[in-house]
């Protein structure tokens, strides 16, 4: 039961999404936890692009590997945060 009420926690911990702007920028981010394979508490690509405003010029998109084809890959699936960053202007 500890260990439940601890993965509970982290996962509520775990996920962030939401955005900042200035007079003529933003920067949306999204992160999520990953644990064997699955990101909790979803995919962080969509909460970021879920916090791009319309009609907005996207300038970067930055994120960290999420493939099953590099060690880094692998391993931030196994264990680890994802996360990725959208840049633009309006």
């Amino acid at each position: 039961m500890k260990k439940l009420i601890l993965l509970a926690a982290l996962a509520a911990t775990a996920s962030c999404s939401g955005m900042r702007q200035n007079d003529d920028g933003f920067t949306a981010h999204g992160e999520s936890l990953n644990l064997f394979g699955f990101q909790i508490p979803g995919n962080d690509y969509d909460a970021a692009w879920s916090e791009v405003p319309e009609g907005a010029t996207i300038v970067t998109v930055a994120s960290t590997p999420a493939d099953m084809h590099s060690i880094l890959g692998v391993l931030n699936r196994i264990i680890g945060f994802s996360q990725t960053q959208i840049s633009g202007t309006f």
